[in-house]
This record gives structure tokens, sequence and C-alpha cells, in this order.
């Protein structure tokens, strides 16, 4: 940004040079394809094979095993250094103790008081995920500022709309048909969730914004399979895990393995953005705290007056036959089903 704001004619000869496809070609082009087929092969395996795909997510933390015994750096970060070992932190917390776990239910039938702490689990992690970017520096950007009470407005609508659906008796997840429905977030939510995080992850890395658009890809997906075809909503809590630790998982192993991408010279300097001093992203962080507040005020109104209009995202997926219900058993008689809900 420094470099844009000195050499203002650089903006033109980033354009200039656009006009040949030579001149836009990155590694990390091949890169986003890469990680759009890995989503895909996540996907696939989470519906077909999701003892496997656990399996997985689990071995792609060898990644770290292999640099903290060899040397080798990830992306250029030494083993044990501050980003190293953040990075390794986010895996444990998303890999091991989100995408496994929901996987986990999908693949085993457990009971009741199991899916419940389970799916507290998840949205403490997803609340937890937002929480730590507040610590990143800002370098007094007003947009930074901006995003982080947006982030903070989304911690507190999840809280709340958690707190909702739990005082309705409700549970946070529902497993139907060998499939993973989640309650803890509105669509509202999510839309505010999306924007939050590209703006946040955009001035970081701008490919890191491919996360998002695979998440929604993938829930639409799910909700394709699912003959049921329920509001999309209801994906993200299986959807956001399965993505997010894919991604992770094959990121840490390029940057550890394949020379191609590693060595090659970052986007963010060879062909920077002005993310966070731009009119238009103040305008979209602008409006996106707004909408902020919005969630919070619609979640605190289910909690105070009931679910409204979510209540039926509930009888509908309690409308589908229950092939394998998740259920809570008597400890007498463990064939005896107590309970065909995951209430909290």
């Amino acid at each position: 940004e420094d470099l844009m704001r000195a050499h203002p004619w650089n903006a033109t000869i980033v354009e200039e040079r656009a006009t040949k496809f030579e001149d836009l070609w990155h590694p990390y082009v091949a890169l986003y394809v890469l990680h759009s087929v890995a989503a895909a092969v996540g996907f696939f395996l989470s519906l077909y094979a999701p003892g496997c795909c656990a399996a997985a997510m689990m071995l792609s933390g060898l990644s770290f095993v292999v640099s903290a015994f060899t040397g080798r750096p990830i992306w250029g970060n030494a083993p044990w250094s501050f980003i190293w070992y953040g990075v390794l932190i986010k895996w444990l917390i998303v890999n091991v103790f989100a995408t496994v776990p929901v996987l986990i239910l999908r693949a085993k039938r457990l009971s009741t008081r199991i899916v419940k702490i389970v799916s507290i689990f998840v949205y403490v992690i997803l609340g937890s995920n937002i929480i730590w970017t507040l610590g990143m520096q800002s370098n007094g950007h007003v947009v930074v500022y901006l995003n982080r009470v947006a982030g903070v407005c989304l911690v507190i609508a999840l809280t709340l709309h958690c707190s909702a659906v739990c005082r309705a008796g409700l549970g946070l997840f529902e497993v139907r048909k060998d499939f993973v429905y989640g309650f803890g977030t509105s669509f509202p939510w999510l839309v505010c969730y999306t924007t939050w995080n590209a703006l946040f992850i955009a001035k970081i890395t701008i490919g890191g914004v491919l996360q998002d658009i695979l998440f929604w890809c993938m829930m639409y997906a799910y909700q394709m399979w699912d003959r049921n075809h329920l509001p999309i909503e209801l994906y993200f809590a299986f959807a956001r895990p399965v993505q997010l630790g894919t991604y992770i998982g094959f990121t840490e192993f390029v940057g550890l393995s394949i020379p191609y991408f590693y060595n090659a010279t970052a986007l963010t300097e060879e062909q920077p953005l002005p993310v966070n001093s731009h009119s238009f992203i103040l305008f979209i962080t602008f409006m996106n705290m707004l909408f902020s507040f919005f969630c919070v005020a619609r979640a605190g109104h289910r909690l105070a007056f009931g679910l409204g209009y979510f209540q039926e995202r509930f009888e509908e997926v309690h409308g589908i036959p229950d092939v394998r219900a998740i259920t809570e058993y008597d400890d007498d008689d463990d064939d005896e089903e107590s309970s065909d809900n995951g209430c909290c």
C-alpha cells in the first residue's frame, strides 16, 4: 500500500500488463485449483467415507511433525516460530476439535449426551475462531477496527442464538438419515460472518477468500445431495469444519512439500491490493458492521421472545423419517429410546 501511494503509476503498470495471460499467471492460480479439487474430495469423503475423512484430517498433522523433526519450514516459517506455532494451534482447533467430531457424528451412532457435548464444543470453537482475530495487528486502519466491531457482534449474536435454542429445549445438532444438521447459526448471521471473514483474510492473503467461497459451495452441494433440500444454513455446522479442515491440511502439506508453491513470490508482494485503504471496502465494512447489529438484535429477540420463524427449521428436520436417529439410552436398557433429539 505504501508503494502504491508513493508510486501511483504502479496501478497503471499492473493494469497494462493484465492484457496477456502470462502476465497474470502466478503459481497460486494452480494452487487455487488444487484447493477446489481438495474441497471436492473432502465433500465426497465426508459423505461416503466419513471415517476415512476423519483419519485424513488427523494425518494432515504429519506436516507439522515432519517439519519439527527435520527443521524444514512450512511456507517459509521455521519450526516453532511464532507463525508456525500459531498455525499448529489453528490446525488442532479446527481439524482435531471441530472437523473430526462432526465426521464421527456422521459415521457413528452416538448418544444424545455426546451429540450435545460435540455441538456446544463446535460452536464454542466457531466463536473462538472469531475472537482470536481481535489480537491481530491493525496498523491503525479504520477498516480493521470496524471489522473487529462486527466480529464482536457476531460472537454475541452466536451466543444469544445458541442460548435461545437451548432455552427452547431443542438441540444445536440433529442427526437424521446419517447427516448432521446444525441449528446454531441463522442465515443472516452466515452472510455477516462470510463478509467479516473475507474482509479479515483479504489483507493477509487475497487468495484466502477462496475458503469463504468454498464453504458456501459445499453447503449448496450438501443441500443438493440431501433429498430433503433443507434451508442452506442448516448445513453450515458440517460444511464449514470439513471445508476449513481440508483447506488447512492441504495448505500445510503444500507449504512443506512442494517448492513450486512455497518458493513462489507471495501475491501480496507481486500484485499488492490496497484492501484496507480503499473507500469501497470501507463502505462494505461499515455496512456489514451495521448488519452485525441487526444480527445481535434478532438473536436477542429470539432469546427473549422465542425462536419465531427459526422454529420451522426444527419442524422440517423432525419431519424427516428417522432411519438412524440420535437417541439417549436408559442406563438399564440400551435398546430403549428415550429421546429423538439433541436438546440442550
